[in-house]
């Protein structure tokens, strides 16, 4: 009859287990939970005078579970059509976890660069946030729970470009079967908040 391992040898090798366990329930948390991380898209850096363009920016719009369907989407063709450029401009969902902000949220370097300007004209009712790790001009958009539709919450004649100056924009560099993607993570509080807010709330889940 074969002995017994030593009772320690026994229980480091669940302790072990039960370590090993909890390392992976954590990971999967953070994975299930994290928020969308600022990904750079590749640009070409350019200083410019006088104006920055709806084209030239480059935009990431996020749903979220429980917006309306297909909102994402309805609003890359209805900015590609003020003027943006569609390969510049990615959609996405918000991960479950992820708070979903009162007000569509418009995120970028500095709240008030020119390119988050112009990006917020189109979405009155919205709010601005800086996030200090966008470093190549792009900007998102998070898609409020007060959305109450195109009429109130999108305003599709709003200027396409924004007087400047001097300002830097890093035009975004699109190769043969690459898209744009990413997105920013707010980490500060908002700095610009309309008075006209929407309050209907969509309960449609998007796709």
């Amino acid at each position: 009859m074969a002995a017994r391992p030593p009772f320690w040898r026994t229980a480091v090798l669940l302790t072990a287990m039960v370590l090993l366990l909890l390392i992976a329930a954590v990971a999967g948390f953070h994975a299930l939970t994290a928020k969308p991380q600022a990904t750079q898209t590749p640009c070409a850096t350019q200083t410019v005078s006088g104006t920055v363009k709806a084209a030239d920016v480059a935009v990431h719009i996020y749903n979220y579970q429980g917006g309306t369907v297909g909102l994402a989407g309805s609003l890359k063709t209805k900015l590609v059509a003020a003027g943006f450029t569609k390969d510049f401009i990615n959609t996405d969902n918000l991960p479950p976890k992820q708070d979903v902000p009162a007000s569509t949220t418009i995120i970028g370097g500095k709240a008030d660069d020119p390119e988050v300007k112009l990006v917020a004209g189109f979405f009155p009712g919205s709010v601005t946030q800086a996030d200090s790790t966008i470093t190549d001009h792009s900007v998102s958009v998070w898609i409020g729970a007060t959305w109450a539709g195109f009429d109130a919450s999108f305003k599709a004649d709003a200027p396409t470009k924004v007087s400047v100056d001097k300002a830097t924009i890093c035009r975004p560099i699109i190769t043969p079967g690459a898209s744009t993607s990413g997105s920013a993570t707010p980490t500060a509080t908002p700095t610009d908040t309309a008075t006209d807010t929407p309050t209907d709330t969509p309960t449609d889940q998007p796709t």
